[in-house]
This record gives C-alpha cells, sequence and structure tokens, in this order.
C-alpha cells in the first residue's frame, strides 16, 4: 500500500497554502508599489518628465514579460518548492538595491530587474493552485492569491508613509530611500516560511494524484491552435490595461491634479486597494456559490467577470466627477471590479494544459506586459500633451468590456457535466 498522504487535492492544508501565495503576492506588490507611492518624490530627485516616468514602468513591463516567459517554462520542468522562493528572493534583492540608486539609468536598471523576478510569482502561484485545489475551487483559491494584490497595495502607502516620516525625523537628504531598502528585506521571511509549512507532496502536479493525465493540450504548440487561448490574450491584456492604468496613474492624479495632499492621497489609495480586495474575494466566492447552487462552471465565471467589467466601465466618468464623494465613489466602483476580473482570468487559464500549466501562464503574462512595455510611454506623452490625467484613467476600464465580446465568441458557454462537490473545510 501507497505511504503516500492523501492527495492534496483533499487536505484542508490546501487553504493555507493559498495563503501563503496571498502573502507573496502582498510582497511582491509592496516591492513594486513603492514606486508609485513615492512617483512625486522621485520625479522631483531625478527631474523626471511624466514620460520618463513612463519609462520606468515601460522597463519594468518589458522585464516582466520576458521573465513571464522563462519562469513559464522553467517551472514547469523543475519544482515550483525551488523556483518559487529563487523568485521571491530574486526581487527583493532587486527593490532593496532600488534604495541605492544614484541615477536614472540605475533606477531604470533596478526596475528591469525587479520585473524581470516578480513575474515569477504567476507561473508559479498559478500552477500551485491547479495542483492543490479542485475545478471549482479555483476561482475562490485565485481569488485569495491574486487579493494579495491589493493587501499589498494597501499596506504600502502606510509602510511608505511612517518611512519617509522616519527618515525625515532623523534628518535623511533622500528620505524615498529607505522604504525600498525595508520593504525589499520582507521576502525573506516568506521563504523561511514556505520551506517550514509546505510539504513537496502538496505540490505534486493534479494530474499525478488521480485527475486525466496531462489535461488539456499534450504539446505547447496545440495551445496555440486552442482558440481559448486567443480569448485569453484578450483578457489578460484588458485586465492589466484597467489595473495598471490606475496603479500606475492614479496617486498623481490625486495629488497634482485634483490636489490632495501626500497623506490624504495614501489614505484614499488604501480605502482604494482595500475596496479592490473585497472585489477579488467576492468574485471568487461568487463563482464558488454558483457552482454549488448547480449552475455550469463557465457560465458562472462569465457572469462574474462581466459584473466586474460593467463596473470597470464607470471609469468613463472620472473626468466629470466633482471633488469629494461623487469622484471616490466612482473609483471605488472601478476598484472593487478591476481586481475582481482577475479570479476568473487565471481559473480560465488552468483549463488549457496541465503540462505546459507555467508556459501558458507565463506567455499570457509576456503578452500583457508587452503591450503595457509600449503603453505606459504612450500614456505618460498623453499626460504630458493634456496636461491631464483623465484622459487615461478615463479610458482604460473599457477595456474588460471588450475582452468579454472576445471571450464570449471564441469560448461560448456549452454543455458540460456537472462540477463535482466541494466542501470548503476539507
Amino acid at each position: 500500500m501507497s505511504t503516500l498522504p492523501t492527495a492534496p487535492i483533499t487536505s484542508p492544508w490546501r487553504w493555507w497554502v493559498c495563503v501563503l501565495l496571498m502573502l507573496a503576492t502582498v510582497i511582491n506588490y509592496m516591492d513594486r508599489m513603492a514606486l508609485n507611492q513615492m512617483a512625486k518624490e522621485i520625479k522631483g530627485a531625478f527631474a523626471l518628465t511624466n514620460e520618463q516616468y513612463g519609462w520606468l514602468e515601460s522597463v519594468f513591463s518589458l522585464a516582466f514579460a520576458i521573465g513571464a516567459i522563462g519562469t513559464g517554462f522553467v517551472v514547469d520542468r523543475v519544482s515550483v518548492r525551488w523556483v518559487y522562493p529563487l523568485m521571491v528572493v530574486g526581487w527583493s534583492v532587486a527593490g532593496v538595491l532600488t534604495g541605492f540608486a544614484t541615477s536614472f539609468g540605475v533606477l531604470l536598471t533596478c526596475r528591469f530587474a525587479l520585473g524581470l523576478f516578480e513575474a515569477g510569482n504567476w507561473p508559479c502561484g498559478i500552477r500551485t493552485t491547479r495542483a492543490v485545489l479542485q475545478p471549482a475551487e479555483r476561482s475562490f483559491g485565485n481569488s485569495l492569491f491574486q487579493s494579495g494584490t491589493a493587501l499589498g497595495a494597501v499596506i504600502t502607502p502606510l509602510m511608505v508613509l511612517a518611512l519617509l516620516r522616519q527618515a525625515e525625523v532623523t534628518g535623511a537628504t533622500d528620505s524615498w530611500r529607505l522604504p525600498f531598502r525595508v520593504i525589499g528585506c520582507l521576502g525573506l521571511v516568506w521563504v523561511a516560511l514556505w520551506f517550514v509549512t509546505v510539504p513537496q507532496w502538496m505540490l505534486q502536479p493534479s494530474d499525478a494524484v488521480g485527475a486525466p493525465a496531462h489535461q488539456g493540450a499534450t504539446r505547447f504548440v496545440d495551445v496555440f491552435r486552442d482558440r481559448r487561448f486567443w480569448a485569453l490574450v484578450a483578457m489578460v491584456m484588458a485586465v492589466n490595461f484597467t489595473w495598471h492604468g490606475y496603479r500606475t496613474w492614479l496617486p498623481l492624479y490625486l495629488q497634482e491634479q485634483r490636489g490632495y495632499s501626500r497623506e490624504a492621497m495614501s489614505g484614499f489609495t488604501t480605502v482604494y486597494y482595500l475596496v479592490a480586495d473585497v472585489g477579488s474575494w467576492t468574485v471568487g466566492l461568487l463563482t464558488l456559490v454558483l457552482c454549488k447552487r448547480g449552475l455550469a462552471l463557465h457560465v458562472s465565471r462569465l457572469l462574474a467577470f462581466a459584473g466586474c467589467a460593467l463596473l470597470t466601465i464607470c471609469t468613463v466618468s472620472v473626468p466629470f466627477l466633482p471633488d469629494g464623494w461623487a469622484l471616490q465613489t466612482g473609483l471605488l466602483a472601478v476598484a472593487f471590479g478591476a481586481l475582481g476580473l482577475f479570479p476568473t482570468y487565471f481559473a480560465l487559464t488552468q483549463e488549457l494544459s496541465s503540462r505546459h500549466q507555467g508556459k501558458v501562464t507565463g506567455t499570457l503574462g509576456a503578452c500583457a506586459h508587452l503591450s503595457l512595455f509600449v503603453v505606459y510611454p504612450i500614456e505618460g506623452w498623453i499626460c504630458d500633451v493634456t496636461k491631464s490625467y483623465e484622459w487615461v484613467l478615463g479610458g482604460v476600464g473599457v477595456f474588460p468590456f471588450l475582452a468579454l465580446v472576445v471571450t464570449v465568441a471564441l469560448w461560448p458557454p456549452r454543455k458540460e457535466p456537472p462540477p463535482p462537490s466541494v466542501e470548503a473545510g476539507t
């Protein structure tokens, strides 16, 4: 008789693994968001235009695209148990070094290195949730994983503000450097938790524990012949245009165009990302509930995505909203929908190929960030030419609805067997 533990797909410990993935994403986004929260200070320190600031994001996205593909290929061949912590150490070192940058060129280099390693979080994380969760559970598990982006974005303004004040009290000339150095060290704590609390047997691919062997495409080239892959290309570009458009430009918009102080901007962006987190959890849980009530899995996912896409369209109203509760309500509606799009997207990526899950996630991530590499400088140029951030923020929320139309056309709902019974407490 085999001495292997119970298959990880039924182990209650699988939810701790999802929480640990969320914590990795929290740290990932804290390293990334530190730049956005100190954009005004960094622009002043290096005398940057909005177009140059856009290049900092653009270079990050180019590196992210390279890292996503590279990690995707590696994690399909080498155990995620070793690849994941390597990526976390890499982006942590890059974050610390950003705090020592002495020129715009060095800053660009650090952002490139950060993007290269941070990209590994998603191929590793999605491969992990696919290994430990049943299909009907994956939207909720992915919502836990992805909600780390908003939690990181919630924590970052508070930590950055506290560290900036501490640096100013001590008389530091470049107070913006300290947050990069402190936040960059947090990844080492996560690496220790990963090795101590996640056993190797839990990370076996799902097809090794009773699922159909190599579900989906058996050759990677066959993925590109699948119409569903191209629906996901449209989807991943759309959700990232919306989410990262606001991540990049919202702090500058609030401070430079709406007159928010640094403290007021940090306070509102904290609420913004808390609401985004609620959106992610709500969508993941809603999909799970709809499946338990007998609705087809794919239909449940499309309905959840459609609801979020309708909310992100609120972004077109941003240029016309007056200061105060009206503007903040519109922005919070966008926040709820923007992060709520991701659990459905990630769950759909897990339907194409079990054997090539890492490469699928990495390739799609590369598509998104190559497009962002092109878009960021254009967005910065638009902001400089129009002397307004509203043209960019007003338009980026339309893309998810367009992606929904493409997805329904290329991946329509179909008759499918009822999802397996899911017991959240087992």
